[in-house]
């Protein structure tokens, strides 16, 4: 597995952080890039990066400004811990400023300067980054620490993301939450990929007006509200008994089909759900593997990482 970890603002790729990964992640491959100063170049930067590495076996991470920068990568299975979303603040108070770099870069400097046009950057990129539209916001996990002062952007997160964890901690990791946190987060992310990363109800639990999703649960079309469930052939003629020709809200008659299934299901202990997808008349869907999935709201990765859904 490639990890790449994207640092902090006005660090570098041998941060302590980036060092301890190495240590941890042994038979991972860490890749910890200094981000350049400007953001123009720092973008470019993730260009190469997303064109040499695939999303299929890569998880990104990015701390503070590095999880800004994680954000836009949104190809690929992600950890946002603590992501400051607006950079620009922060330089605003160092403005004409020289500020030193808190751990050794590659080229060799050790510090830089704040100027209003590098402010400025930051703030055109911030704006571009809020209206751009996630593909796949459910491949992405937020890490928000409980004491930190230093930035706290949890409520824009959840306007774009899904899931997130609070670790009993400030803005920097410190090498406790990096081991009983981050490693095991890292480790169950990594055996999961893309949509593979929601965990789902199973079927005994779903319940009348529960609404589950076919396909990418950020597409509200794929929505599927469900009023009834059953189990195979049976259930399904019991509900065409029920339903055929009702009029449904919309003016048009309820017309059930039997779904298509897929090599091998039987038809007798195929689990099926009665509902409708948004502005659709009623059917019956298949409920699980191609079908009719409901995620879950919240979940455990440990028995101490609570995994959160935020409301959309």
């Amino acid at each position: 597995m490639n990890i790449i970890y994207l640092h902090g603002f006005a660090s570098s790729g041998k941060s302590n952080t980036a060092k301890l990964l190495r240590e941890l992640l042994q038979d991972d491959n860490v890749i910890s890039p200094d981000i350049p100063v400007n953001p123009i170049e720092a973008l470019q930067l993730l260009l190469s990066l997303a064109g040499k590495y695939s999303a299929d076996d890569t998880i990104i991470i990015g701390t503070s400004m590095g999880a800004m920068y994680a954000s836009q990568m949104k190809k690929f299975p992600r950890i946002l811990i603590n992501p400051a979303f607006h950079v620009s603040e922060l330089l605003k108070e160092h403005l004409n400023e020289d500020m030193v770099f808190l751990s050794p870069r590659e080229d060799g400097e050790e510090n830089f300067f704040v100027s209003e046009l590098l402010c400025d950057e930051f703030e055109d990129m911030e704006r571009g980054l809020m209206i751009a539209n996630e593909v796949a916001p459910n491949n992405v996990i937020g890490l928000f620490g409980s004491e930190d002062y230093v930035c706290n952007c949890i409520d824009e997160y959840q306007e774009r993301y899904y899931y997130w964890t609070e670790f009993q901690g400030g803005h920097r990791l410190t090498e406790e939450v990096i081991k009983d946190v981050l490693i095991p987060i890292i480790t169950w992310m990594s055996k999961k990929q893309s949509d593979e990363m929601i965990m789902h109800i199973p079927f005994n639990s779903v319940c009348r007006g529960d609404v589950g999703w076919m396909g990418s649960l950020d597409n509200d079309d794929n929505s599927f509200k469900i009023y009834d469930k059953g189990i195979g052939r049976k259930w399904y003629e019991k509900m065409v008994r029920k339903h055929h020709g009702e009029k449904h809200y919309d003016g048009n008659e309820v017309c059930l089909r039997f779904p298509r299934l897929q090599s091998g299901v039987d038809e007798n202990t195929v689990e099926l759900v009665y509902g409708n997808f948004r502005n659709h008349t009623p059917s019956i869907e298949i409920y699980g593997e191609g079908g009719i999935k409901i995620p879950k709201m919240d979940f455990y990765i440990t028995d101490t990482i609570h995994v959160f859904r935020a409301g959309h």
